[in-house]
């Protein structure tokens, strides 16, 4: 690894540490010392074992010719044994330097193993070392004249040559370089590492760290690489580094790297030679030897700004890649075969950590004493980048001025995206275009509509977008949901406005797109708040549901058309622009259930429901399903009642669940809600609608507490709806609303002569007075109507008789109010008609309904 001023600068002071400690073993050891006793037998056969590799086994083993072999925390531990032996100042400093010996020990592990150098290393140990001599200058001599010279010249460092005492490195075999961010330590991301570092362990073979040019990926890539290398869990024995870098950023210039690998042909051919050395670079085919090596040896091979040499020969090498081995990848560009850790900006944090570190390290006056505040806002003028960041310090360091390198950074963006713009194709700039034009986060179903692209081609265009790092998903929480959106990355945009405006004609028409969706949008919201418990009314709640709405309409228009099967290919295209829309999925259980297939259109519902769990539409229009196919009545109550007290509920809804009250046998609620349906002023469509089901209910709760002998709780039904008829206006009681009054009044004709309470009697003999009243006030006429039964029907012939009042009246399917009605009269169903004595064959019923 090659070094870098700050492992110098550290190196210089670890070497001098570690002389004051070992000469301050042998000043304060006398001749009556042992070696193997004084070092203990393992730090004893440590420094053998060093001295054997340098010199060779014959030399004598005497304690002053294996104190130079003794490393920083073995030399410690033995001064520690002599402490009682130092002068009082001495044997302060040592106490004193005690707590930071952990740390200092990591720092000169990482110096002697060529680890990358953590952020405060230097500091921790630059910190330690000048209060040491400050306890005992004589003690830490040495160090006091490194710290001398450093301070004097920091420069002299850069001659050094790192030669500290150090075992083998017992990690495997590996071929690393020296991070970049070795001159400041690696900043911030630990959840990155982690992530990726899992990843490598996890089950996928290819890792790709994704992000622009400059975010970090080849240092975040080898900082995962180093921490794998000493994993002790480590399973790898080679790590593989290959470099396709083909151009460097310096202040004035983006610079061409001599002799680059411009192709997968070249990435294979310098991974053979790391991997079997210049004669299997020459093989025929370096492929299939990276490939055999990777077979026979579990290697971590590590490609890095993979962008430059993206072609098919790449991914298929990746595909068959040996199981054991794995590859890790940085590029600017997604595959879509790996698993992918995208990076983004560091924090205002970590970024101004950094620009003040490396301000530091290059002693650039004109930063270092800027204030934090000062200092964030420019960090965040860069966006957190931190290739933005190192330019910027950089050019401050050769003179340019701090707001002139914020302003004209065109060198950087170009640096940054130039070499990624032209792997896009026709139809993802077109939606470059587009969000350049109109800007803000915008869904995929806008985008789709604004470019005028099928749902599939849009999905294709993003995710090519964001494999080069242009756009960047965002998920925008709505309720227990969160929508999709996209949005032009700062630097994409920084970019594409710089180097790539959109022309005035293409500005002109996205604009008018933009326009459309918006003039669409505002009709759908109108339409939706006119009538939103119409079927065919699209529930619309903002402008990223434009879009889709527009689909949906035009599959209820196939629909109406008959057209079944392409109104479902036009939902599912909706669901696919926007997968948590609920409208795309309740119009699709519409269009099922007009085709009778409940099954698809419960499961349809269903998803709906998932994604809009409290909209007061779509719990109506799902419960009304459930009730009236017999699905499930009693949840398709509870999910009308739910619809009736999220919003400001129509008649219509009480109705349905009037309804489900009546398919549950639940009389009594039944009337109370076709009362509460009255109260809310419906029309007089729906007023009728209410009377009827009222009176519905009212009979078959008679019918059923008379059977069970309930006679008072026949009364009170029957006084609920004597109640609800009576607030009734006059001309909604026509139809089967008023035979249900005549029915009942009949009903309590018959009770009031059964009953023995004289209490219950007289009330009978009250509701049925009441009950002929609103009839009469109605249509005298109507009095006139009798109630009877079936007593049988023939129906190839299309007629029967009705036994009412002891006597039987004739009927054709001609004398039905409603011929639909003819499949219902069964032998004992009850009935409403009009009798007639002028027909041939005697007495005969005329206007008949079907009462149940």
């Amino acid at each position: 690894m090659s070094s870098t001023a700050t492992r110098l600068t550290c190196f210089a002071i670890l070497s001098a540490v570690e002389e004051d400690l070992r000469t301050a073993i042998l000043d304060h050891s006398s001749d009556e010392d042992d070696a193997k006793s004084l070092l203990k037998d393992e730090r004893y056969e440590k420094a053998l074992s060093r001295r054997g590799r340098d010199v060779g086994e014959t030399a004598k083993k005497t304690l002053g010719s294996l104190v130079p072999y003794l490393d920083f925390s073995d030399a410690y531990e033995v001064l520690v044994t002599l402490k009682h032996r130092l002068p009082e100042d001495a044997q302060y400093a040592l106490s004193k330097f005690a707590p930071r010996v952990a740390k200092i020990t990591q720092v000169r592990n990482r110096v002697a193993h060529s680890r990358p150098m953590e952020v405060d290393d230097l500091a921790a140990l630059y910190d330690t070392v000048e209060e040491a001599c400050e306890s005992s200058a004589q003690l830490w001599s040495n160090v006091g004249v490194a710290l001398r010279r450093i301070e004097e010249d920091p420069s002299y460092v850069l001659g050094l040559t790192i030669s500290l005492v150090a075992d083998p490195d017992g990690a495997p075999q590996h071929n690393l370089p020296a991070p970049e961010f070795d001159e400041t330590g690696f900043f911030g991301r630990r959840k990155e590492v982690d992530r990726i570092k899992k990843a490598i362990k996890g089950a996928y073979p290819v890792v790709s760290i994704l992000g622009d040019g400059g975010i970090g990926k080849t240092s975040i890539a080898l900082k995962a690489a180093y921490e794998l290398l000493d994993d002790p869990k480590n399973t790898f024995d080679a790590f593989v580094w290959v470099s396709a870098k083909a151009t460097i950023l310096t202040v004035n210039e983006i610079q061409r790297i001599s002799d680059a690998i411009e192709s997968s042909l070249g990435l294979f051919a310098s991974a053979a030679e790391q991997l079997g050395g210049k004669k299997a670079a020459s093989a025929n085919d370096p492929m299939e030897e990276v490939l055999e090596y990777l077979a026979h040896f579990r290697v971590l091979l590590i490609l890095d700004n993979l962008e430059t040499v993206l072609d098919q020969r790449l991914r298929d090498f990746l595909l068959d890649l040996p199981v054991g081995s794995k590859v890790m990848i940085t590029s600017r560009i997604g595959l879509g075969i790996e698993n992918p850790v995208a990076l983004s900006s560091l924090s205002d944090h970590d970024a101004t950590r950094l620009l003040y570190a490396l301000a530091r390290i290059r002693d650039v006056k004109a930063l270092q004493g800027l204030p934090a505040p000062a200092v964030t806002k420019m960090v965040q003028a860069m966006k957190g980048h931190p290739a933005y960041i190192r330019w910027f310090v950089a050019g401050v360091q050769a003179g340019k001025r701090p707001e002139e390198l914020l302003q004209g950074n065109d060198l950087l963006l170009d640096f940054c995206m130039s070499n990624v713009y032209g792997y896009l194709s026709d139809a993802a700039r077109s939606v470059l275009r587009s969000m350049q034009v109109l800007p803000g986060r915008r869904s995929q179903a806008e985008l789709a509509f604004i470019n005028d692209y099928s749902a599939s081609a849009i999905q294709s265009s993003l995710l090519e977008l964001m494999k080069t790092n242009f756009v960047q998903m965002q998920g925008a929480s709505m309720g227990d949901i969160s929508e999709t959106t996209y949005h032009l990355s700062d630097f994409g945009k920084q970019y594409l406005d710089t180097r790539h405006a959109v022309k005035s004609d293409q500005r002109l028409w996205f604009e008018s797109r933009s326009r459309e969706l918006t003039e669409l949008g505002v009709a759908l919201q109108a339409e939706s708040t006119a009538s939103p418990y119409d079927p065919r009314t699209i529930d619309v709640k903002g402008p990223g549901d434009f879009s889709v709405a527009r689909i949906l309409r035009e599959a209820l228009r196939e629909y109406d058309r008959g057209e079944y099967d392409a109104a479902l290919v036009i939902c599912r295209e909706a669901q696919t622009l926007a997968p948590v829309y609920h409208e795309s999925w309740r119009v699709e259980a519409f269009v099922h259930t007009g085709t009778r297939d409940t099954g698809a259109a419960r499961a349809a519902y269903e998803r709906a429901s998932e994604l809009a769990p409290d909209s007061a539409t779509l719990n109506y229009f799902y419960g009304s399903f459930l009730v009236n196919d017999g699905i499930d009545p009693q949840l398709g109550l509870g999910l009308l009642q739910k619809s009736a007290t999220l919003a400001d509920v129509p008649p219509s809804v009480i109705l349905e669940i009037t309804w489900a009250h009546i398919q549950l046998t639940d009389f009594d609620s039944a009337v109370a809600s076709a009362a509460h349906a009255m109260s809310l002023r419906p029309s007089k469509a729906d007023a009728s609608v209410a009377l009827t089901m009222g009176g519905r209910a009212a009979v078959y709760g008679a019918h059923k507490q008379r059977s069970e002998l309930a006679f008072d709780k026949v009364a009170e039904l029957v006084e609920a709806f004597v109640e609800l008829a009576e607030d009734a206006r006059v001309e909604t009681l026509h139809g089967e609303g008023a035979d249900r009054l005549i029915q009942l009044s009949v009903i309590c004709d018959d009770l009031r002569e059964k009953v023995d309470d004289n209490f219950l009697a007289g009330s009978f003999d009250t509701f049925s007075a009441r009950l002929r009243d609103r009839v009469r006030a109605l249509d005298p006429e109507l009095l006139n109507r009798r109630i009877g039964a079936v007593k049988n029907k023939n129906p190839e012939r299309m007629f029967g008789f009705i036994r009412s009042w002891r006597s039987d009246y004739f009927f054709h399917l001609s004398n039905l109010c409603s011929q639909e009605e003819w499949g219902y009269l069964v032998e004992g169903v009850a009935v409403a008609f009009d009798p007639a004595d002028d027909g041939p064959r005697g007495e005969r019923a005329v206007r008949v309904r079907w009462l149940g």
